[in-house]
This record gives C-alpha cells, structure tokens and sequence, in this order.
C-alpha cells in the first residue's frame, strides 16, 4: 500500500530527517531481520516510477538532487496487479491424475503384495494400503518434468496430494493411502444445513479406489461416498 501525496507536509530542509524516519520506521515492521542497508544501492527511484513521483509542478529542490536517487527498501519488488492462482487448482486435470496415479502405486508398490478374496467386501487382512514415504522420497521417483510443473505452484507436491483428499492422507510430512474403513462417520450433531450439504454431495464423484486400486475399494458400494461405477452417480 502506498500513499502519494501531492504537496509536502513538512519543510523542504527536513526532508533528510524526515527520509530517515521513514527508515526507520519500514526497517521496524519488516518481517524479517535484515542489517541496515545502504540506502544508495538499488534501483534509481525516479526511474522505478517514470518520473511520477516528483512534486507535481515543480523541480527537484536543491537540497534533494542528493538523495534522488535513493530508495527505503533495496530489491523491493511488488506484487502482480493481477495475482495468479497457485495452489494447484489451476493444473490441467489429465495431469493431477497421472500424478495421482504414480504416488498411489509408487505407495502400493512399496508394500509387500497381498492376495485379495473379495475385491469389495473390504477385508480388514487383504486390502492393501500400501506403506507410507516421506514427502522427499515421493518426490524422488518422480519426473523430473513433474516436479518442474508443481514447483510453479505454491505448496507443491503436498498441496496437490492433499487436495486429493479422497486418495491420500499427509500426517508430518509423510504420505499415506486413505484407508475409508478408519474414517470417523460424519456426525449427528451437524447442523441441519451441513448435514443436508453432505449428505447431496454422496457419490457425486467416482471411487477413486474402485476404479484404481488393485483390490478395489475398501468399502461396500453402501457404505463409501463415491460411487462405484457411473451407474450410482448422482
């Protein structure tokens, strides 16, 4: 935020006593802890902004020609007009899902392969989890492209897994496969209007593990909130 004034509030003498309060005072409220800077280096002020920034109708004092060209934050550089919307909503949805789909197996994979008897009945002893891996250790067997794409992104990887509620679950920066069957029912004492909302959002979106996941879903078709299939879309 800034404020541009069209004529001075203090005496033109001043103006050096007055350019080092303001120093002060911006060095005070940064963020970070940074040494003094030299108020000399950087871009020329003047220049930064085309000359709109003089007093309108006027020249340059003499007593100012010395500090023309100075600036209070060295490197400061201000945000876009318009801000881009990064935290991987944006992606093409072809590539969400590729990158889905190699996390879920590269976690698959890393367990040891169980047998399955009834790929929907959700048994507790043949439904495979897969193990968890460190958010870097995913990143590691991922394409070098890939992570190239999600770095432009804020948040990256993990802002993309964890909008991908439905498959994974990061708990202190490890990944995990979202097992349904451990998931809490939603609760009684909602609130009419979020229990109306939750239960129009049931099997509006297909089950991810159904289609994906090598012994299907952990769930039942009744009792996940997916749909097994098109035909039980909503």
């Amino acid at each position: 935020v800034s404020f541009v004034g069209k004529s001075r509030t203090y005496p033109a003498a001043e103006r050096a006593l007055i350019d080092e309060q303001i120093t002060q005072f911006i060095n005070g409220r940064r963020t970070c802890a940074v040494a003094t800077c030299h108020r000399r280096v950087g871009f020329n002020h003047e220049h930064h902004c085309g000359g709109m920034c003089k007093e309108e109708g006027s020249e340059p004092h003499e007593d100012e020609t010395e500090t023309a060209g100075t600036i209070w934050m060295p490197g400061f550089q201000p945000r876009e007009k318009v801000e881009q919307v990064r935290n991987c909503a944006s992606l093409p949805r072809d590539f969400v899902d590729e990158v889905v789909l190699n996390v879920a197996n590269l976690l698959l994979n890393a367990a040891p392969q169980k047998s399955c008897s009834d790929k929907q009945g959700g048994n507790m002893n043949t439904w495979n989890q897969g193990e968890s891996l460190s958010l870097r250790e995913v990143a590691e067997h991922l394409d070098k492209e890939i992570l190239k794409k999600l770095k432009s992104e804020y948040g990256g990887l993990q802002t993309l897994l964890k909008n991908n509620y439905q498959v994974f679950e990061v708990l202190n920066g490890r990944v995990h496969i979202r097992d349904w069957r451990k998931e809490k029912p939603p609760s009684k004492t909602k609130p009419e209007v979020k229990r109306r909302l939750s239960a129009e959002a049931f099997k509006t979106r297909l089950c991810w593990f159904f289609i994906h996941h090598p012994d299907g879903c952990s769930l039942p078709s009744e009792a996940c909130p997916y749909a097994h299939g098109t035909e039980e879309l909503r």
